[in-house]
């Protein structure tokens, strides 16, 4: 019978019951979607008229804290 993995890593590469590895990916993913959200405030009204976005959708989104998806 094989050992979980999580139980077999030591305590130094599990932070709160997570593998580091998930940890980094998790933190990852949000800079991700703070770079994005900072790029669409940086994009000027034509660039966004041709996407189809409005400055309110953009004020809509940058208004949302940076760990929350929709």
């Amino acid at each position: 019978m094989n050992k979980p993995l999580m139980n077999s890593l030591p305590v130094a590469d599990r932070v709160f019951g997570f593998q580091v590895p998930d940890v980094l990916a998790i933190v990852g993913a949000l800079y991700d979607r703070w770079m994005q959200r900072t790029n669409l405030a940086d994009l000027d009204d034509r660039m966004l008229r041709d996407m189809g976005i409005s400055r309110a959708d953009v004020e809509r989104e940058l208004s949302k804290p940076f760990w929350r998806l929709s």
